[in-house]
């Protein structure tokens, strides 16, 4: 056979090689994307699981899989997995007839928000890599981040006054409603806190034990605005991711210790951003581990995008003249109206702490 036949079957059978994988390279496979938790606190790790499967006799000599990922998902990059733009993710593997592939790659999330990671762009191609095809597969994968937790020592100083007074003002009040048990009678208790079946039982004078209770809800209100001039974008992006883990952190302390908590805030949350007024975040005081998460959640969706002034926000919470509410506000500058309107809310019987940004920073430099 002389050489002009061994080009001639070796082009023949490059040429059939391609019609085949032209044709069924990309049949019967499967793909699918996940995170191993569908949120994560700010700071924390979380595995990408990457899911592969040919599903047919034909091997896949090559498969490369690229993906969009957002910069504040800080990839530990293999080295197939090193791309020149930091946005995109790639990796390189084959698949052998009826195999399946699990890839994992471990993220770090930097930043708090909610990331989807929609598409996928999966590639094949022949054994001499002349022809390459590809197609887009659409994925759910959405990992959500929760503002950092911070230790208690990290809260500034007029916050651990605050959330001080809580604990005393919790364990000094008493709810008649609440009742635990019985104690032994002493010559201080009254009259009315005899337990006259307790007693009769036991042979000895009881009286009722009360579990204790805080009087009023506790509002945290972030103030999202970092100038009065409401066209003005958020320039201070850390200040505003600091300020929400403030207020997350806070959030978790008095939840743990029993309290009702809520939250307000005139940032805008992502559903709402393209809306031509957008409302304000409100949540109603609650306690339980499932008002924590609900409160997380509608943090990790907020925008740096505002819906009206802070005072606007502050003048809502002054009609509800009949709630007694102790409130917490987080925020970079207190203006004269701002300040009209705090003094309208303690008028009306609540007390109101601030916890300046900025201004503290420099204080605990």
């Amino acid at each position: 056979m002389n050489i002009s036949w061994i080009i001639f079957i070796l082009v023949l059978i490059i040429y059939f090689q391609i019609f085949l994988y032209n044709k069924w390279g990309l049949s019967k496979i499967s793909y699918h994307r996940s995170f191993d938790k569908s949120y994560v606190f700010a700071k924390q790790e979380v595995v990408m699981v990457d899911q592969v499967s040919n599903k047919k006799l034909l091997p896949l000599p090559w498969v490369r899989l690229e993906a969009k990922i957002n910069r504040n998902l800080q990839l530990h990059q293999m080295e197939d997995e090193v791309s020149e733009d930091s946005e995109f993710h790639r990796t390189l593997f084959t698949l052998l007839p009826y195999q399946k592939v699990t890839r994992k790659h471990y993220l770090t999330c930097m930043k708090r928000g909610v990331y989807p990671l929609t598409s996928v762009a999966l590639t094949v191609g022949d054994l001499f890599g002349f022809q390459e095809i590809f197609h887009l597969y659409q994925t759910n994968a959405t990992i959500t981040v929760y503002p950092e937790l911070l230790s208690f020592e990290e809260i500034p100083l007029p916050a651990h006054r605050f959330l001080g007074d809580q604990t005393v003002k919790r364990w000094i009040m008493e709810d008649p409603f609440l009742t635990v048990g019985t104690r032994d009678y002493q010559s201080t208790d009254p009259a009315h806190r005899i337990n006259w079946k307790a007693s009769a039982r036991t042979n000895q004078m009881q009286v009722n034990v009360h579990d204790y209770t805080a009087d009023h809800d506790i509002i945290i209100l972030f103030n999202a605005d970092q100038s009065d001039d409401i066209w003005l974008p958020i320039e201070d992006e850390a200040l505003f991711e600091q300020a929400l883990s403030y207020a997350a952190t806070i959030t978790h302390y008095l939840l743990e210790n029993g309290e009702r908590v809520g939250f307000g805030t005139n940032a805008v949350l992502e559903d709402d951003k393209s809306e031509k007024n957008p409302p304000f975040v409100q949540i109603e005081a609650d306690a339980g581990n499932g008002h924590f998460y609900h409160v997380l959640d509608r943090m990790a969706n907020l925008t740096y995008q505002r819906s009206r002034n802070f005072h606007y926000l502050l003048d809502l919470y002054q009609e509800e003249k009949n709630r007694k509410q102790d409130f917490l506000i987080i925020t970079k500058y207190v203006n004269e109206r701002m300040e009209k309107e705090i003094d309208e809310i303690k008028k009306n019987g609540n007390t109101v702490e601030i916890l300046t940004m900025g201004r503290l920073e420099e204080e605990l430099a």
